[in-house]
């Protein structure tokens, strides 16, 4: 009878029936250097490693931690861990651990458990520091990258007895950590079939990628996750062109010695993430390719990270009957397609390598803007402003911070001019430093649009879709601008269009759509989007509108004293003067609702 310690995606103790023991996480960490070692151990190193950021206490901790350790398992059990004073030794007959397999022979066998190791990451809480634990932590895993090399190379020499997705599994993997292995490189691409002439094929942009970077850091070679719309078991079940589509592009571009594509389990958990700033400072991510599947289409679209921009996207028409021979078609379309954009954004992507704490503030800005609220919105604007500190012409970041200004100037309802002149400013600026940002043109159709300057924001906003016509923040912000032209029709249905290239869009998308509905008469409509919102009370002024069109006096009263109750300096009149429509009826008709509603 034996304990189970696991140490490969997270760290736990196990009884026989599969229970988790609650043990002290620091004495599990014990317990894996302990079986990782595979001798005794003084307890004076074991300490130092483990408390090294205090060292005086350190001998104290040890000692708590196996008295904690050996009380979790219970007095009855046989201690897993020997003392005779001055050294440790781990009891193997009671505890059994998930590192077996580095002592395992090389075979195409063993292939997959190396695998696993190297997928699910050894300890995974360690390893992000210089402590000593830290550099024991990423030995290991450094240790069972090699293993892993070992056992591809034994596999690759006899291909028959393995399968070819394990082989492609464990290229990836090894190819994540070292894009510089011609090795690895070369055997996968023998193995599927991959020759010189494949290459030379490629159109010339392609080859220019191809070309070795100026060294092997992660930021200065560019990573790509592609993320499929299945997780591993429901495409196992059902079947699904779009994941093999993506294993197919993964070993495509493993043929680019420019650009790092991220391993498959590292994407899953990309995907699962909201936190891009968190994955672009950990993951060192450039680009992910998002694929979403319909009942007869496949959306796929690549995302240029540091900026949160769709640099490309398209759509392929899925022929239930011919799937299987579309497969190669959709993936030699997408390979090439992403080979040019990678190589047209080349210059951003070396721009993220020299400084990426500007773009991972500028992140964080971004994240705190889906949020609309006032708290936000300037929790917003320290992280713009810190990203400038950095770099005080980085574009993105100036039309972030233009973005704070008009959406406090919408939030106070109060009319203060001076906050549009600031975002006009800022915008202005961010075009003057990148006349190719389709965010900044964005911005500076925004803050002209409450300036009052319709034209001028179209214009600006036509320009931003010209260069990132799958941009959906620029389709929402160009549909907001349509409402206020008095074309609520058109501007339906371009927000529907954004909505659709980002499926999981902030707040302010619904709410530009139930603007668009209100106006076209919709109010019931409008008030679905409304309540699609995750915080809805910036567009309560709306809601109370809208329900007094349709005649529930009782519920818009309601909105109307939760406005009230949120900003009760609110002025009908002001806010109405102030507010641009290219149309007086479009005025009218927004003043009436809120009459309606007795404000």
């Amino acid at each position: 009878m034996s304990l189970r310690l696991t140490t490969l995606g997270g760290c736990q103790l196990q009884d026989e029936a599969g229970q988790t023991i609650a043990a002290p996480y620091l004495s599990l960490v014990l317990l894996a250097y302990l079986y990782s070692s595979e001798t005794q151990v003084a307890r004076r190193s074991a300490a130092q490693l483990i408390w090294a950021g205090n060292p005086d206490a350190a001998s104290t901790n040890l000692r708590s931690a196996l008295r904690r350790l050996s009380q979790a398992i219970g007095e009855n059990r046989v201690p897993v861990i020997e003392a005779d004073g001055a050294y440790l030794t781990l009891n193997h007959q009671a505890l059994t651990c998930d590192l077996e397999f580095e002592t395992a022979e090389i075979s195409a066998d063993n292939l997959n458990l190396c695998s696993d190791a190297v997928a699910k990451v050894f300890l995974p809480l360690e390893g992000r520091t210089s402590a000593q634990l830290s550099i024991w932590v990423k030995d290991v895993r450094q240790r069972h990258v090699a293993l892993l090399r070992q056992q591809f190379l034994k596999a690759a020499d006899n291909p028959e007895k393995v399968a070819r997705s394990d082989l492609r599994r464990a290229a990836v993997l090894l190819l994540e950590h070292d894009p510089g292995d011609e090795e690895i490189r070369r055997r996968i691409s023998v193995s599927e079939g991959q020759d010189q002439q494949r290459v030379a094929a490629q159109p010339r942009e392609a080859q220019q990628i191809m070309a070795p970077p100026p060294s092997g850091d992660l930021w200065t070679v560019p990573r790509i996750a592609l993320l499929p719309p299945d997780t591993a078991v429901s495409a196992q079940k059902a079947g699904s062109v779009a994941n093999a589509l993506i294993e197919d592009l993964t070993i495509g571009l493993c043929a680019s010695r420019a650009v790092s594509v991220v391993a498959p389990y590292t994407s899953e958990r990309i995907r699962s993430s909201r936190d891009k700033a968190a994955i672009l400072e950990r993951h060192k991510i450039t680009y992910v390719l998002d694929t979403q599947r319909t009942e007869d289409a496949l959306f796929v679209q690549l995302v240029f990270l540091p900026t949160d921009e769709i640099i490309w996207a398209t759509r392929f028409k899925l022929d239930p009957g011919e799937i299987a021979g579309q497969r190669q078609t959709i993936t030699d379309a997408v390979q090439t397609s992403l080979v040019r954009q990678l190589h047209s954004t080349q210059t951003m992507a070396l721009d993220v390598s020299s400084q990426p704490e500007a773009y991972v503030s500028f992140l964080r800005g971004l994240q705190d803007l889906s949020h609309m609220s006032l708290p936000s919105i300037r929790r917003a604007r320290r992280h713009f402003k810190a990203s400038l500190e950095i770099d005080r012409n980085f574009a993105s970041s100036l039309a972030g911070l233009s973005r704070t200004f008009s959406m406090e100037w919408i939030l106070t309802a109060r009319g203060d001019q001076d906050l549009l002149q600031q975002a006009v400013r800022l915008a202005d600026q961010a075009v003057n430093h990148n006349g190719q940002s389709a965010g900044a043109f964005k911005e500076v159709g925004v803050s002209h649009l409450f300036m009052g300057r319709i034209d001028e924001s179209l214009e600006a906003l036509e320009k931003a879709e010209t260069l990132s016509p799958h941009y959906a923040d620029v389709l929402f912000s160009h549909a907001d601008s349509l409402v206020h032209a008095s074309k609520p029709a058109d501007a339906l249905r371009k927000v529907l269009n954004s909505i659709e290239l980002n499926p999981l869009p902030p707040d302010p998308y619904f709410w530009a759509a139930a603007g668009a509905c209100y106006f076209l008469g919709e109010f019931a409509q409008a008030l679905e989007f409304i309540g699609r919102m995750r915080d809805s009370k910036p567009a309560d002024r709306l809601a109370a509108a809208c329900w007094a069109m349709l005649g529930d006096a009782a519920k818009a009263r309601t909105y109307r004293l939760r406005v009230l109750r949120n900003n009760p300096d609110f002025d009908l009149e002001r806010w109405v003067a102030v507010l641009p429509h290219k149309e007086k009826w479009q005025t009218e008709m927004y003043r009436e609702g809120l009459v309606k509603a007795g404000f």
